[in-house]
């Protein structure tokens, strides 16, 4: 059965001026519906007023998906698409009829809202309890969203494989892609220098092990840089590292990827699955004390041999720059084919 036609509208909920790989997914989303044909509108929640004239932060113009903060008409034809994070909306009075699906686009940040949301009626129970005497309006836990009529759809294997592993049945799997600006930086001809980047953010004292063994190579913190400034070390690299936790496929190693920069990569979250880290075993390392003088040899031998080693992730960087492509199939078997 096709799950819309020209005959919806497509509402997406997103976060208002928002930059992270979330929002930019949702928006990839929502301009492919138009491009089908789809009437889709982004529905912004959080957006405030008095401190920006728009709810659409610049890196997302170029999608060109026009955007409401409320839908006006509930309807069985209207379909809303909730990112993970925003389950709580689900009971909604304003979208009583309307079609729901989730896109769990991250397993970790579903249950990091749960907490945030759970923490809230904790410390304003008086209003919760209100609230509840009006309306039905639990939490959005696992056991409550299965009670609802409510669509699920993976992004990340992690994310189908969590989801199968609860017994949620999803409609299908769909990811995102790198846009078309990042792209348009890659240098594949760029000379490359012994420099190490990662993101601070998502390592700890592991890595930092690894650093103070490893003092002769550039180590280079990705940390408030302008997506030029990221494009421009990414180019010079030879290697990226994270031992971090990926919540979902996460889009760093993917653009660093893109730069020509070989991988190394732990296996906690969504990075432990090669369907969505599909790197090879030598590159590819659990976090572990005893692990160390094996990560330390990777980066040696990407540091001395590189132009052999990165070859061994050609493959990978294949299914990179056909993303978009992919993601266009996906969208049409999912949402438009019969």
């Amino acid at each position: 059965m096709q799950l819309i036609s020209n005959k919806n509208i497509v509402y997406i909920v997103c976060p208002a001026n928002n930059a992270t790989g979330g929002p930019e997914a949702l928006h990839q989303l929502g301009s492919e519906l138009i491009k089908n044909g789809i009437t889709t509108h982004m529905l912004y929640f959080h957006f405030d007023s008095n401190a920006n004239n728009s709810p659409v932060h610049p890196f997302y113009e170029n999608y060109k998906v026009p955007y409401t903060l409320k839908i006006e008409n509930d309807s069985e034809d209207n379909l809303i698409i909730f990112p993970e994070t925003f389950c709580v909306y689900l009971w909604n009075i304003e979208f009583v009829k309307a079609r729901k699906l989730i896109w769990w686009l991250s397993v970790t940040n579903f249950f990091i809202s749960l907490k945030t949301i759970e923490d809230h009626f904790t410390s304003t129970i008086p209003y919760y309890k209100i609230k509840r005497f009006y309306t039905y309006y639990p939490l959005p836990s696992l056991k409550n969203l299965k009670k609802l009529k409510v669509m699920h759809l993976a992004h990340s294997y992690f994310s189908f494989d969590f989801l199968k592993k609860n017994k949620i049945t999803t409609i299908g799997r769909i990811s995102d892609y790198m846009n078309s600006n990042f792209l348009s930086y890659v240098e594949n001809k760029s000379l490359k220098e012994n420099i190490i980047i990662y993101n601070p953010v998502k390592n700890d004292s592991f890595l930092d092990t690894i650093k103070s063994q490893t003092p002769n190579y550039n180590w280079i913190a990705i940390k408030n840089f302008t997506p030029e400034q990221v494009s421009d070390i990414m180019n010079k690299a030879k290697v990226y590292i994270d031992f971090g936790y990926h919540p979902g496929k996460e889009r760093m190693p993917r653009e660093a990827l893109l730069k020509n920069c070989c991988l190394i990569i732990g296996k906690d979250g969504s990075a432990k699955y090669k369907e969505d880290m599909p790197i090879l075993d030598e590159f590819h390392f659990s976090k572990k004390i005893k692990n160390i003088p094996s990560i330390i040899n990777a980066i040696n031998i990407c540091m001395n041999d590189y132009e052999v080693q990165i070859k061994k992730f050609e493959s990978y960087q294949k299914v990179l720059f056909n993303e978009k492509d992919t993601f266009s199939l996906d969208v049409k078997s999912v949402f438009l084919d019969n």
